[in-house]
C-alpha cells in the first residue's frame, strides 16, 4: 500500500474550495493507496509526473515506486492548474 503526502500548496487549495468539493478530492486521492498504476492517471509529457482528473479539479503527482509513495504536488482547476505550475520563473 502507497502512503500519500500533500503538499503545502494542495493543503492550502483544499482549505479553501468548498467542504464537499475537498472531501471528494481526497477521496479519489486516496482511492490511489492500493494501486496508482492502476487508476487513470496520465504522463505529464516532458515530465515524470502525472495528473489525475478529479470533477472540474486536477491533481499534480509525483509516484515514487521505490518507496511507495504518492506526492501530491498541487491540486487546482482545470483551466489554471497548468500555466500556474509550469509558469517560468525569471
Amino acid at each position: 500500500m502507497y502512503s500519500i503526502k500533500l503538499t503545502k500548496k494542495a493543503k492550502n487549495f483544499l482549505s479553501n474550495v468548498q467542504k464537499e468539493d475537498s472531501q471528494i478530492i481526497l477521496r479519489e486521492i486516496f482511492s490511489l493507496r492500493e494501486n496508482p498504476l492502476d487508476r487513470n492517471l496520465k504522463k505529464l509529457k516532458g515530465y515524470k509526473l502525472w495528473r489525475m482528473k478529479i470533477k472540474k479539479y486536477r491533481a499534480i503527482l509525483d509516484i515514487v515506486i521505490t518507496s511507495k509513495q504518492i506526492i501530491i504536488l498541487r491540486i487546482g482547476f482545470r483551466k489554471d492548474i497548468y500555466k500556474n505550475f509550469f509558469k517560468k520563473k525569471n
